[in-house]
C-alpha cells in the first residue's frame, strides 16, 4: 500500500508536468507572437512551479515512536506480564496459561533457578516469547478497542459506548473478523484460538481502506492517512529474583528467593507515521487520535507501573 499511495501522489504531478510541456511545444511555441497567450502560459508554468514547491515543502510526514516496556515473569506454569496496575490486560490474565502451553513456554524445571537452555533452545524460547507478546497485543486490542469509532449515547448522565461487531455494521469502515486477522497477521499457534479468548468480540472495525499485514513479527495497520507498525523485542538475559518497582525503577530482590521468578525485560515499540499526502486533510486529527488511542491501550495493558503511562 505504501508504494501505491506514493505513486497516487506523484503520478498526477508527472502527468500535469507533461501536459504543460506539451502545451508549450505544441501550442505556445507555434504562436510566440501572441503575447497574451505567451503571458498566460508563463503564468501557468509559474503557478505549477509554485504549487510543486508548496507541495514538496508544506506537506510533511509526521513520525513518532512510542515504547512500552512489559516486564515478563516466567513461573513453573506459564509466562505472565508483571503489572502493578488495575488496567493489566484481561486477555493476558485469562489466557496466559493456555497460550504459554501452546508456545511451550512453561518452565523446563520447577526447581528454583534459571532454565538451562542450549543456544538453539534459547533462540526458539525467545522467538516464542515474542509470539506470546504479539498474540497478546492482538487479543488485547480485540478485547479493549474493537471499534475505532464507536457510537456513544448518554442516558441521564450515564455514558454508553456501543461497538460495532459485524461486517454488515461496519459500513464504509474496514472490518476484519478474528479468522481474517489471524490469517493477515500470520498467527498460527497450536492448541490456541484467539476467537475463544476475547469475549464477545468477533472482529476489529478499523478506519476506511485500512489494511492489516505482518512484516516478519511486526504488526502493521495502514491506510491512505496513516501507518502504524508494532514490533517486539525480548532481551537475551534472564534473572531469578522477586520483582518490584519503586516509581519507574525495577528492583530485583535476591535475598528471599522463595517467591522468586524468572525475570525477562521486553519492549513493544509502536511507530506512527502520518503520511504527508494527507497531512493537510480535515480528518488528520481523527486518525491521529486513533493512533494515540492504540498506544494508550497498549500502555495500559502491558506497562508494569503507572509511571510508564506518562
Amino acid at each position: 500500500m505504501k508504494g501505491v499511495s506514493f505513486m497516487g501522489f506523484v503520478a498526477p504531478m508527472i502527468a500535469l508536468f507533461i501536459a504543460i510541456v506539451w502545451i508549450g511545444v505544441a501550442i505556445v511555441g507555434k504562436n510566440v507572437n501572441a503575447k497574451d497567450l505567451v503571458f498566460s502560459y508563463t503564468a501557468l508554468a509559474a503557478a505549477f512551479v509554485m504549487f510543486s514547491l508548496n507541495l514538496g515543502f508544506s506537506l510533511k510526514n509526521e513520525d513518532s515512536t512510542h515504547v512500552v516496556q512489559p516486564h515478563l515473569i516466567l513461573t513453573p506454569n506459564c509466562v505472565d506480564v508483571y503489572s502493578e496496575l488495575l488496567t493489566k490486560s484481561n486477555f493476558v490474565v485469562f489466557n496466559q496459561e493456555k497460550l504459554s502451553s501452546s508456545l511451550n513456554l512453561a518452565r523446563i524445571s520447577e526447581k528454583a533457578g534459571l532454565p538451562q537452555l542450549s543456544d538453539d533452545e534459547s533462540a526458539v524460547f525467545q522467538k516464542n516469547l515474542v509470539e506470546f507478546l504479539r498474540v497478546s497485543v492482538v487479543g488485547h486490542l480485540l478485547s479493549e478497542y474493537p471499534d475505532w469509532n464507536p457510537g456513544v449515547k448518554t442516558f441521564r448522565g450515564k455514558r454508553q459506548v456501543q461497538f460495532n461487531n459485524s461486517e454488515e455494521g461496519a459500513g464504509h469502515n474496514s472490518y476484519y473478523s478474528v479468522p481474517q486477522m489471524e490469517n493477515a497477521l500470520k498467527i498460527d499457534v497450536d492448541d490456541f484460538d484467539i476467537s475463544e479468548s476475547v469475549g464477545i468480540t468477533n472482529g476489529l472495525t478499523l478506519p476506511p481502506n485500512t489494511a492489516i499485514s505482518s512484516n516478519g513479527e511486526n504488526l502493521i495497520f495502514e491506510n491512505p492517512h496513516i501507518r502504524i507498525e508494532i514490533d517486539f523485542e525480548v532481551e537475551d538475559g534472564m534473572s531469578f529474583a522477586v520483582p518490584s518497582y519503586i516509581g519507574s525503577n525495577l528492583r530485583l530482590d535476591q535475598r528471599d528467593l522463595s517467591q522468586g521468578v524468572v525475570n525477562i525485560q521486553s519492549n513493544i515499540r509502536v511507530s506512527v507515521s502520518q503520511k504527508k499526502q494527507r497531512s493537510g486533510s480535515p480528518e488528520r486529527l481523527k486518525y491521529k487520535a486513533w493512533a494515540s488511542q492504540i498506544v494508550d491501550i497498549i500502555r495500559a495493558g502491558f506497562s508494569p507501573v503507572a509511571s510508564q503511562n506518562a
